[in-house]
């Protein structure tokens, strides 16, 4: 198999150093560590030995790889076949992809602490006794947007409803929007009297 014009070692080692720079104090040091891994995988760092033909006595200089599990280069055929086992192991079930999003302020704790906060993500979801239908995955999706402060009008369309009364629906669940929502006298500049 011919070498790819442009491998990830290629791409780090051109602009790692900057990005790194860049991301610094959000970066883990395991994450610098295959960075740098990769960086030197089949470079003269990692050192190298010699081929030489049998017929015509041609040298070639073949560099070690680093051998990191996460190195494209090196373990890309392991994955490969790794990839392949677990497909054998899997039920013939629907799976599905779970994503949990989690408030901002607590961001940086469950980002150095992810296997913690794994655990008591699925310990608290599988004491979840409720149906999960594709209606309340929408309805969720439909509240968080309304959370985020989108119009409702664009909610109207992304889920495909053909009356605003539809999706206002929705709009009940939002409370905590509702007690932010100023008046209008509070709009205006008025001075306190004296």
């Amino acid at each position: 198999m011919p070498r790819p014009r442009l491998e990830v070692a290629d791409i780090f080692r051109a602009h790692g150093a900057a990005w790194r720079e860049a991301n610094a104090g959000h970066i883990s040091l395991e994450q610098l560590k295959v960075m740098s891994a990769i960086e030197r995988c089949r470079s003269a760092a990692l050192g190298g030995h010699l081929r030489r033909c049998a017929a015509c006595a041609h040298i070639e200089i073949a560099y070690n790889s680093c051998r990191n599990r996460h190195c494209p280069k090196c373990q890309g055929a392991l994955a490969q076949h790794w990839l392949a086992e677990r497909e054998a192991e899997l039920l013939p079930l629907a799976y599905f992809h779970v994503v949990f999003t989690v408030p901002s302020l607590i961001g940086d704790m469950a980002y150095q602490n992810k296997a913690v906060l794994y655990d008591l993500l699925f310990k608290a979801a599988a004491e979840i006794d409720k149906r999960v239908s594709l209606h309340s995955l929408r309805h969720a999706f439909a509240t968080h947007l309304l959370e985020r402060r989108e119009d409702i009008r664009l909610i109207q369309v992304l889920l495909g409803h053909k009356q605003l009364e539809n999706t206002a629906r929705y709009s009940h669940v939002a409370a905590k929007l509702l007690r932010e929502v100023k008046g209008p006298l509070e709009y205006l500049d008025i001075p306190p009297p004296a």
